[in-house]
């Protein structure tokens, strides 16, 4: 017990160092995407994107880009630098970095203090010159290798590794978004579709909140997004509304993942050296942008212009057009081997869907019926939630980044129908898996679940080889030899008196064979198992007591023989529920 609260306050204790860490990272990250999208972007293209209102994007706007027929070579040019720093120096920091992690967390991969220094100036490179990419995924990563770091530094257990590294992982988008509370739930939902990893909980809402506060004190506390968010009138027209959107949510978030992997595979496939695809990608990227702006980029002060202006800066078929066009272009920023995350691009995708949907089912009714804020804060939520299997913490870090509690009741209708109708046979974080059972993390724990739900009598052989006291130890080797087995039960009558193995055989001289009687080598009153015993019991008494194998008696008075257990049948079972 003493020892358990030791652990506990150690990884707690660790959980504050890594909040502090992160938290640093994060600013560095945010200031640095900051000079990189004024460089490539604002220097180099002249091309200056609106933010959300939590960074500085306060009143009108003025949309320009100066040198339009720069912009691909702009991009191009950041996917270059980043293809370059990603082959020569941190092969791991390509593509997404929630899903580096979550592979890092199942499997026990390196990820350390190099990878997410790497990760941050890659995906700072990506973004800043354009690339369509999202904070969450640097962060994400960056955080998870400073709680491995820990870990290894300290030269702790492999479990609680892995809890410091969850503890990270929430602390990073804890931080970034300004979402503490959502970072925490994060760090143990994101592993699994269908599961949480419960050991990481209270770590990840300790490292999430002192990360959120490190960074705050030097970023501001102010939520990203600024909106207004109406209290839910719960009418028919509103209710069918947002069960529409759960809807197209679900089918759009299926479609984003189609068109990720189908480009990710093209890139792959394609006979260009790994440093010119980003560059490639960049450039496609960049076209896509001289179409939509929404293809630049993360996006956020676009969604943030449409809540506060409407379209004002763009028209009704040219948002719906941008739909695909975002979806595209991230899929090819990530997909070339561009650096970041799919948080960003995907809320963008969820805004443009419910504000499309907003402006839609307003004309159609002729009326200011449904809020542009709410719908396209919960298009947001739908769309991200199907596409990564993540619907509380995904809920949760769009309320904190909005502070728009007010859409909860709306957003539990389309996330419900969303996530139901895009299941999640397959989800945008690859190396996710469906729960714990599922994961080589806790393959212990599935054997030892197996075994425990298990009887004896399902494993058992029940159709026994015995010998009788008076035997001779040569037909017991005999049989031995020929039936492949290492032990066979002494009874008389029906009652196990003794148990005979290959050990006691080989204790007698061959000339003594026929000689000794099996009563004279055997294990007299060995220990019986019973029928109805679960399959773990048995193991830990094969391990406690060295045995390899035991009769199986119908009760331990009578000692009547029903069957025999080993090992090997125990083993046997385990291969075939698939977990060794």
């Amino acid at each position: 017990m003493i020892k358990e609260i030791y652990e506990i306050r150690k990884i707690l204790l660790l959980s504050v160092a890594i909040g502090i860490l992160t938290g640093l990272f994060t600013v560095a990250f945010l200031k640095g995407l900051e000079i990189s999208t004024y460089l490539f972007l604002g220097k180099g293209a002249g091309y200056f994107p609106p933010r959300p209102a939590g960074e500085g994007g306060k009143g009108f706007y003025v949309f320009f880009i100066e040198h339009k027929f720069l912009l691909p070579f702009v991009t191009a040019l950041g996917g270059l630098i980043t293809g370059l720093l990603i082959y020569f120096f941190s092969p791991e920091s390509k593509g997404i970095g929630t899903d580096v992690a979550i592979k890092a967390f199942h499997y026990g991969l390196p990820v350390g203090i190099k990878t997410s220094i790497f990760k941050l100036i890659t995906s700072a490179i990506t973004i800043g010159s354009g690339g369509s990419s999202g904070r969450e995924g640097p962060m994400a990563l960056i955080g998870a290798g400073i709680g491995r770091w820990f870990g290894e530094l300290l030269k702790l257990s492999p479990r609680e590794k892995n809890i410091l590294l969850a503890a990270g992982l929430g602390a990073g988008i804890g931080a970034v978004f300004r979402a503490p509370f959502a970072g925490g739930i994060l760090s143990a939902e994101v592993f699994y579709k269908e599961d949480f990893e419960v050991e990481a909980l209270i770590p990840g809402f300790v490292a999430s909140i002192v990360a959120y506060i490190v960074a705050g004190s030097f970023i501001g506390y102010e939520p990203l997004f600024s909106t207004t968010i109406p209290f839910p009138r719960f009418s028919s027209e509103e209710i069918a509304g947002y069960v529409v959107l759960g809807i197209v949510s679900a089918f759009v978030a299926k479609f984003l993942i189609w068109t990720f992997y189908k480009v990710r595979d093209f890139f792959e496939l394609l006979p260009l050296h790994p440093v010119l695809k980003p560059a490639l990608g960049g450039f496609l990227v960049g076209t896509l942008g001289l179409i939509t702006p929404l293809a630049i980029g993360n996006s956020y002060g676009w969604i943030q212009l449409f809540m506060h202006y409407g379209l004002t800066y763009i028209s009704l078929p040219l948002l719906i057009l941008s739909l695909p066009l975002v979806i595209l272009s991230f899929s090819i920023t990530l997909g070339s081997g561009g650096s970041g995350g799919v948080f960003g691009p995907s809320l963008v995708v969820g805004g443009i869907t419910g504000l499309s949907l907003a402006y839609l089912f307003n004309k159609m009714l002729s009326a200011q019926v449904f809020s542009i804020d709410t719908m396209t804060i919960v298009g947001m939520t739908s769309v991200f939630t199907a596409a990564a299997s993540a619907p509380l913490s995904t809920l949760i870090l769009v309320a904190e980044m909005t502070q728009g509690y007010n859409i909860l009741p709306y957003a539990l209708i389309s996330i419900a129908i969303a996530q139901n109708l895009a299941g999640n046979d397959r989800t945008i974080f690859e190396s996710q898996v469906l729960n714990r059972f599922e994961s080589p993390v806790h393959k212990d724990e599935l054997k030892a679940y197996i075994l425990k739900s298990a009887k004896v009598k399902d494993v058992m052989t029940k159709d026994v080889i015995t010998l009788s006291p008076e035997d001779p130890v040569f037909k017991a080797r005999e049989i031995m030899a020929e039936k492949f087995i290492a032990g066979i039960p002494i009874v008389v009558g029906k009652k196990v008196v003794g148990i005979i193995t290959t050990s006691d055989v080989l204790k007698v001289p061959a000339e003594r064979l026929k000689a000794t009687k099996v009563k004279e080598v055997m294990t007299p009153n060995p220990e019986c198992v019973l029928p109805e015993w679960d399959l773990l019991t048995v193991m830990r008494l094969f391990v406690g007591r060295g045995y390899g194998r035991a009769p199986v008696v119908k009760d331990l008075d009578t000692k009547e023989l029903v069957g025999i257990i080993s090992r090997a049948d125990i083993a046997r079972y385990l291969v075939r529920k698939g977990v060794v």
